[in-house]
């Protein structure tokens, strides 16, 4: 009620503070109301009819209300008349209260929460500005009042209501007026007067409340008072009672329910809004609640902007390595305007950035593995790679709003949201250019979705973490058109969100291979291969063994033997032959790792040939060797067998000492070139026999056949020959 008389309490300020100057104007302590409203002493009659039992109300409440306002001034101008509509989720026993206003399209929505005394408007679902909840405003009924353990609460549905009231220095009794139709439905009428004797204001309220038994749209009308509608009509007075303005209000309440049938998402605040209550809110970290990405882990995301209609994919993998120093990210992604796909791999202990091309096999190694400013709207993938300690790695401490919980992805995953908000982030960028403009937004708020992959799966790694699954990242943006006179009718806004999809806790030595960049540029590197042996049974095909856990033993066995860098150790892979019980293993060691601007364009470390003869010697002396689990909590060793260190291309298989079996094929064109030549052998092998049994015979042979020229009388000269025989 308090808002509606905004306008009204100015004007009446002025006017008391005109006759406040009067001395014969004072405050006037036997005043009881506008007798043009209402009064409490004496109550207006009661109905004769028999009232029907007091209207009771639910602990929760879920309506809809439609409110027409319009003012009257003491000098009979008329203000025009006012719609908005409100939706009311009310819930006494969680002390908590929400409230939808709609206003000339315009929807804002508030949040109260009373246990601390903060209300949270939402303006058009882009700002948010926290204020204090009123105490003790008998006039307004979402105005906390204090229980008996001196906690702040939410009143009870009847004092919300401004219908009644039980508390002894409040009391507030309403009158039954008797029985009525209200838009075709039978309705019990009763009357309500307040009175702020502080503020002369005055304030009666017919309610009118659907009989029991009564069939309306949301069920039968039960135990629990089902409110139609309101009737108000308030007045101010001076303190000499001459009544200054007049407001009437009509309240249609629709679609009413003694209990609260939205879901989680629409009790939820919304999206990618943060709100800033000042000092001693309550902020926490992603990980207070178990939400953080894993030390490894390879993640298929969906970007999109409010300044583009196409999806941006990129593939995001990361490894922190085993001692935290070995930092690597790689993402792969089409740029904008090219359809090849583009690895770049961020090794962060070296300070390098590889760059492969993926068609072409190119590469190209970079100094540093800071990326330029680029627009978020434009390169949202550049973007997120270039923040990834805010987003990833070292996220703000202290610093997120826990805002319950929402659907994602349509209804299949539930999500908790935390939020957060940057001031003077991001760097703003020219699009034309691509250079900084040396300005920034005026503050990005980020919210992040988080989920549980399935709550009653067995953690991985006897990890602990609650929530493993990153679902949405959703950035806002904000600034102000002219930043030296700010105000919410200049601002503008962007949009950025990620999705992550296929979230793995896995890794491969191959998913930072850079073996590519030393073939591509004539860097030093060897393929080597090696023979190992182990100690029991046959077990390397066995459904007990780990063939990805073994991958990793070898590939720490090697770099440990070796004494090089993990990144300069690729292409590792184990083959069994099934002809014996040994283990062949594949690798490639790459040189120096690359070191662009240095002198000599590498790390000052050892060759790979120099690594190659460290691995050789220790395979040599028995000790590369290490201890394997089974799944059956059985050990197996697997010892490198001494000498079989050797240049992959020396390597032969021992298939070749099985037997050997020729296979012979013919194509369809020289099965029937063979018929062709055995017909016409036939056929001279069949003449020749012919003409041996007439010799034996002493048959005379067929006469020859003889062919004369059928052509007698053209004459086969030239013309030359002809002049000559003439001449």
């Amino acid at each position: 009620m308090q808002q509606k008389y905004g306008l009204l309490c100015l004007l009446f300020l002025f006017i008391s503070g005109y006759y406040t100057q009067d001395p014969t104007t004072t405050l006037n302590p036997n005043w009881q109301g506008d007798p043009k409203v209402c009064i409490v002493n004496p109550p207006p009659t009661p109905s004769p009819e028999p009232a029907p039992p007091f209207p009771q109300f639910s602990q929760t409440a879920e309506f809809t209300l439609e409110r027409v306002e319009s003012s009257r001034l003491v000098t009979n101008i008329t203000l025009p008349s006012q719609l908005s509509l409100y939706q009311y989720l009310y819930d006494y026993n969680a002390n908590k209260l929400i409230m939808v206003k709609n206003k000339n399209g315009l929807i804002d929505v508030e949040y109260y929460y009373y246990n601390i005394l903060k209300k949270s408007t939402y303006y058009g679902g882009q700002f948010c500005v926290v204020t204090d909840i009123p105490q003790n405003a008998d006039m307004d009924g979402a105005s906390a009042i204090k229980l008996a353990d001196g906690s702040w609460h939410i009143r009870p549905l009847n004092e919300f209501l401004l219908f009644s009231s039980d508390s002894p220095d409040r009391r507030v009794t309403p009158i039954y007026l008797g029985k009525t139709m209200v838009r075709g439905i039978p309705v019990d009428k009763w009357q309500s007067c307040y009175i702020d004797r502080s503020q002369y204001r005055t304030v009666r309220r017919i309610w009118y409340f659907a009989q029991q038994g009564v069939s309306t749209p949301t069920g039968l009308v039960g135990q629990y008072a089902h409110p139609i509608q309101a009737e108000i009509t308030g007045s101010l007075d001076l303190p000499n009672g001459t009544q200054i303005a007049e407001v009437d209000e009509l309240y249609n309440v629709i679609s009413y329910r003694p209990y609260i049938l939205e879901t989680a998402d629409a009790l939820a605040p919304p999206k990618g809004v943060f709100c800033n209550s000042g000092p001693g809110q309550s902020l926490i970290s992603l990980r207070d609640i178990g939400a953080g990405w894993p030390n490894r882990f390879s993640v298929r995301v969906e970007a999109s902007t409010s300044r583009s209609e196409r999806w941006q994919r990129f593939h995001l993998r990361y490894d922190s390595g085993r001692d935290g120093n070995s930092k690597r990210l790689r993402y792969d992604y089409a740029p904008p305007g090219s359809e090849d796909f583009v690895s770049v791999i961020h090794d962060y202990a070296n300070d390098i950035t590889y760059t492969i091309d993926r068609r072409a096999g190119a590469c190209h190694v970079n100094r540093s593995v800071d990326i330029p400013d680029v627009s978020p709207t434009r390169d949202p993938i550049e973007f997120f790679i270039k923040n990834e300690a805010r987003f990833i790695f070292d996220p703000p401490a202290n610093a997120w709003e826990y805002n319950g919980f929402r659907s994602c992805r349509g209804n299949t995953i539930k999500c908790t949201i935390l939020t957060t908000s940057m001031d003077n982030f991001p760097v703003m960028v020219d699009i034309d250019t691509g250079k900084p403009t040396g300005e920034t937004w005026a503050a990005t708020n980020i919210e992040y979705a988080w989920s549980m992959r399935a709550p009653f799966a067995p953690t991985f790694m006897n990890r602990s973490r609650r929530f493993d699954y990153p679902t949405t990242l959703y950035l806002k943006l904000f600034r102000f058109e002219d930043p030296n006179n700010p105000s919410p009718l200049t601002v503008r806004s962007e949009d950025i969100e990620y999705e992550f999809y296929e979230m793995s806790h896995e890794r491969h030595p191959q998913d930072f291979d850079v073996s590519a960049c030393y073939r591509s540029l004539g860097y030093e590197y060897l393929h080597l291969t090696f023979v190992m042996k182990l100690n029991k049974g046959s077990i390397i095909d066995g459904n007990h063994l780990d063939r990805r856990e073994l991958e990793f033993f070898t590939y720490f066995a090697i770099r440990n033997m070796s004494e090089v860098s993990f990144s300069r150790i690729s292409e590792v892979e184990i083959d069994h032959e099934r002809v014996g019980n040994d283990v062949t293993v594949f690798f490639t060691l790459l040189g120096r790792t690359p070191n662009p601007g240095s002198p000599t364009g590498f790390v000052d470390e050892i060759t790979a040939a120099t690594a190659r003869d460290k691995l050789k010697n220790a395979i040599d002396a028995g000790k590369f060797y290490f201890d394997f689990s089974l799944m059956d909590n059985s050990t197996v060793q697997f010892r490198a067998e001494a000498g079989s260190l050797k240049g992959s291309k020396l390597y032969m298989s021992t298939h070749a000492g099985g037997p050997v079996k020729t296979i012979d094929k013919y194509t369809s064109g020289s099965e029937a070139l063979a018929i062709i030549v055995g017909l016409l052998l036939g056929l001279i092998v069949g003449v020749i026999i012919a003409g041996v049994v007439r010799v034996v015979r002493k048959e005379p042979m067929p006469a020859a056949i003889s062919l004369s020229n059928p052509l007698p009388s053209i004459n086969f000269h030239t013309k030359k020959n002809a002049a000559a025989s003439n001449a």
